[in-house]
C-alpha cells in the first residue's frame, strides 16, 4: 500500500481525534497526524477551516458509498444494505455527531449536503421502487436510524462495531416491505427539522 500523503494523513488524524473530542485542539491533530503544529497550520489557518474539510470529506466518503451502490442493479436490496453498513462501519454518523454545533457550513459544504441527498435519495427511489423497501420510509428517517444506531459505544472497538452490526441488522429487517404491519405512525422528520439541529447545536456551544 503507497504511503498517505501528508493532507490525508492530517484528515484520518483529525477524524480520529475528533471522534475523542470534539473540540480538540489543532495542537491533538497535530500531534495524532505526527507532525509540528506549524506544519498543520501551514495547510490549514485555523481549527474552523480544519473542521470544513473534515466535514467535506465525510460527505464525499457517504457519496461514493451511495454512487457504488447504485451502480448494484442486480440486487437492490443487497446494493442498499451494503451502503448502510459501509455509512456505518466507516463512522460517518459518529462524525456528523461529533461535528454538530462544531462546524459552520459554507457554500462548497451545502453544495456537497444536496448531491449526498440527492444520491441517498436516488438509492432509496430504486429500492422503493424494486418493491423490496417499505413505501414510507424517508432519507430523514435512515438519517436518524444511522445517528442512533452510531451512538453505540461500550469502551471496545471492536465490540462496539459489532453491536452496531447487530442492530443495524433489527432495523434493516423492519425496513423490508414484506414487514410492513401498517404504515408508519405520523410523519417522518422534515429537512428543516433535522438542519435546525445544527443550528440548536451550535448556540449550545456558544452559550457555555
Amino acid at each position: 500500500m503507497p504511503p498517505l500523503n501528508a493532507d490525508r494523513a492530517v484528515l484520518i488524524a483529525a477524524r480520529e481525534v475528533l471522534l475523542r473530542d470534539p473540540r480538540a485542539t489543532m495542537a491533538a491533530v497535530a500531534e495524532e497526524a505526527g507532525m509540528g503544529v506549524a506544519g498543520l497550520y501551514r495547510r490549514y489557518a485555523n481549527k474552523e477551516s480544519l473542521l470544513r474539510a473534515v466535514a467535506a470529506d465525510n460527505y464525499r466518503r457517504h457519496i461514493a458509498f451511495a454512487e457504488a451502490a447504485l451502480t448494484d442493479t442486480a440486487d437492490p436490496w443487497h446494493a442498499f444494505t451494503t451502503f448502510l453498513r459501509n455509512v456505518l462501519d466507516d463512522g460517518l454518523p459518529r462524525l456528523t455527531l461529533a461535528l454538530r454545533g462544531e462546524v459552520t457550513f459554507d457554500q462548497a459544504l451545502h453544495d456537497l449536503d444536496r448531491l449526498a441527498t440527492d444520491t441517498t435519495n436516488r438509492l432509496l427511489r430504486g429500492a422503493r421502487g424494486s418493491g423490496i423497501l417499505r413505501p414510507d420510509v424517508t432519507r430523514a428517517d435512515i438519517t436518524v436510524l444511522l445517528e442512533q444506531i452510531g451512538r453505540m459505544e461500550v469502551g471496545d472497538d471492536v465490540r462496539s462495531a459489532g453491536l452496531r452490526r447487530r442492530y443495524l441488522t433489527l432495523v434493516c429487517d423492519g425496513l423490508r416491505a414484506e414487514a410492513a404491519g401498517g404504515r408508519l405512525p405520523g410523519p417522518p422528520p422534515r429537512e428543516a427539522e433535522l438542519a435546525r439541529r445544527w443550528t440548536a447545536a451550535a448556540s449550545d456551544v456558544t452559550a457555555s
